[in-house]
């Protein structure tokens, strides 16, 4: 126990901080932490303790400078037994600038009884946080051994770098089983360590690997031990998409490639899936039978931002079959769309661009072919005040000069969630027309926030990888092969915005049907 001038000490000590100034209250401070609160010293004896935070221009005060002194370099505190009574005991207050501090109590005596904090602990092996412990010497003689008893040395592993110094031994878990550790001083005082070892349950799988053979194939991975509070993350989330319900892993595969799913449980035991996708690049012919739609909304909940952007740029790979005049290639009816303009009979058959309830139209120089694979990249810049610098129209990577039929009004936004079509994206068909459905074949579509370039048009118009450039809302690769209701968004950013597939010749109807796999051909390329 601390003698009564021991506690007035430390009063006197404390008032001080009456003085600090308003201006030094105000500057930003942090806690004063040591890395111990005690020491036990023998005569003459001298230990450092770290200091582990504070605030610089650190002072140490003793209390009884005949009991213990103090010095300060830097971030540690050397304190020295300066006694040869049996027992003395004394208090060193550590100051920083801010006048935060604390306290060592400092004992000093001939001999001490071996003490530590803990004498038995329960470890486990491979856990973070519960595989390894530090103990903390209260009260020896220095000159401290470790000495293994019944081959302990197969279920532990010490690290005494710092017993010595700072009282402090770790010893970490290797194997489960009952580990003892037998502590002794300079004095001959002993100490016998015990810990008790169990080992976690591995995580197993019942499939360690899978493959695919088409985009948007699925199947089940088990985890069949472990101990639960499972985690699973994607290395690649382009590749794959994977759902976890209790212990049930349900994969999809996005595009071709491999990537690894990474399982982890609460008490940090791993696995790995591999994941192996081979499939085809295919595209999907919609005829005038099938379109698809999205609703950007859902994103609108959490981010604004798609309501109002200042750039975009639309893209589609298609091949087109016959001319028909407002068939949908892509966009929002409406508000901004992309389409064909004539019937067969007629001799041109220019791309022509609608928007703001036709108070804008545009439409290309040239005419499109048949047949033939085709690459269309409509960049919009709300930022730009000519109309032709503010809509740009790329096919097959060469930008096609506009012309300008109406720009009665221009736009300043654009919101993706607005069409007259009950606020859907469509591709394939628009505002419940049948005779407005695209014939043709379509291989991917793509939504950007940003105004893409000429340059990163060519760049990638066929495929942009496995990873998620910068501002990719959303890509759809008609690439399934598979009976399916919806086109995946494989785009692996922060969104997932799916297409539903409907009927084209439904009368308007928007409900979701299953396309065959028969509608799933070779994808081409234009140039190719």
């Amino acid at each position: 126990m601390l003698r009564k001038n021991h506690l007035f000490f430390l009063l006197l000590m404390l008032a001080g901080a009456a003085g600090c100034s308003k201006k030094q209250e105000e500057l930003p401070v942090v806690d004063l932490n040591l890395d111990r609160a005690k020491l036990a010293l023998l005569p003459n004896q001298s230990a450092e303790v770290k200091i582990e935070s504070g605030n610089g221009e650190y002072t140490a005060v003793s209390s009884s400078p005949e009991v213990a002194k103090a010095t300060v370099s830097g971030n540690t505190i050397t304190v020295t037994a300066t006694t040869t009574a049996d027992r003395a005991n004394a208090v060193i207050v550590v100051t920083d600038k801010m006048f935060k501090r604390k306290s060592i109590d400092v004992e000093v005596a001939k001999l001490f009884e071996l003490t530590l904090d803990k004498s038995e602990a329960a470890l486990e092996v491979g856990v973070a946080g519960k595989d390894q412990i530090t103990l903390s010497v209260n009260s020896g003689n220095y000159g401290y051994e470790t000495t293994f008893i019944e081959n302990a040395e197969q279920l532990i592993q010490i690290d005494k770098s710092k017993l010595e110094s700072h009282g402090k031994l770790v010893v970490k878990a290797l194997a489960a089983g009952t580990a003892k550790l037998k502590l002794s001083d300079a004095k001959g005082k002993e100490k016998t360590l015990t810990f008790t070892i169990t080992a976690p349950n591995q995580v197993t799988v019942d499939k360690a690997s899978v493959t695919f053979e088409q985009i948007q194939a699925k199947t089940e991975v088990n985890i069949t031990n472990g101990n639960g509070g499972y985690k699973i993350s994607v290395a690649n989330p382009a590749i794959a998409r994977v759902a976890l319900n209790g212990t049930k892993l349900s994969i999809m595969a996005k595009s071709a490639g491999t990537t690894a799913l990474n399982i982890e449980d609460k008490k940090g035991q791993k696995t790995v899936v591999n994941v192996t996708v081979s499939a085809s690049e295919n595209a999907m012919n919609l005829g005038t039978d099938y379109f698809a739609y999205a609703n950007f909304s859902d994103i609108a909940v959490v981010d604004q931002s798609v309501k109002s952007l200042k750039k975009a740029t639309f893209e589609m790979t298609c091949k087109i079959d016959s001319y028909r005049g407002l068939q949908t290639f892509i966009g929002l009816e409406g508000n901004l769309i992309i389409r064909g303009k004539h019937d067969s009979h007629l001799p041109t058959h220019p791309i022509q661009i609608a928007g703001l309830g036709d108070k804008i139209m545009l439409e290309s120089k040239r005419s499109f072919n048949l047949d033939e694979w085709m690459h269309i990249a409509l960049v919009v810049d709300c930022d730009q005040a000519d109309v032709k610098n503010k809509y740009k129209l790329y096919i097959n990577g060469e930008q096609d000069e506009l012309v300008v039929v109406k720009d009665a009004e221009t736009h300043t936004k654009l919101d993706l969630t607005n069409s007259g079509d009950g606020n859907r994206f469509q591709i394939g068909r628009a505002f419940g027309q049948d005779f407005r459905a695209m014939r043709g074949t379509v291989a991917e579509a793509r939504v950007w926030t940003v105004a893409r370039s000429g340059a990163e048009i060519r760049a990638n118009m066929c495929d942009v990888g496995v990873t998620t450039p910068a501002g990719l809302l959303a890509r759809w690769k008609f690439s399934s092969g598979l009976e399916t209701g919806f086109i995946l968004d494989s785009n692996s950013g922060k969104y997932e915005t799916n297409l539903i597939i409907a009927n084209a010749k439904a009368n308007g109807s928007y409900t979701q049907v299953k396309a065959p796999a028969s509608v799933f051909v070779s994808k081409g390329c234009p140039n190719q």
